[in-house]
């Protein structure tokens, strides 16, 4: 699950993940839960890539629990990016 009561977890992963240079994918493909915490967590993370020159975006295949929460959040780029990978 990614939720705010297993956030520890995904947020170490994705503390390491951003601190590689250039764009960060983020598979997850596993979630069978998610919550709007961990939206908010990679909401964070993305301004944190973008403002080094990045991109983060997440990786095909983006379970529907988790495409349900960005959804009903209002985040807005995260299904086109999944959709679509960039070059």
């Amino acid at each position: 699950p990614l939720t705010i009561a297993t956030a520890a977890g995904p947020r170490a992963t994705l503390l390491a993940g951003l601190l590689a240079e250039g764009d960060v994918a983020i598979d997850c493909r596993a979630a069978t839960a998610c919550d709007v915490a961990f939206v908010q967590l990679l909401e964070a993370a993305r301004r944190l890539v973008e403002a080094r020159g990045g991109a983060l975006r997440l990786a095909p295949g983006v379970p529907e629990a988790l495409r349900g929460v960005i959804a009903e959040g209002g985040f807005t780029g995260w299904l086109e990016e999944a959709s679509e990978p960039r070059a």
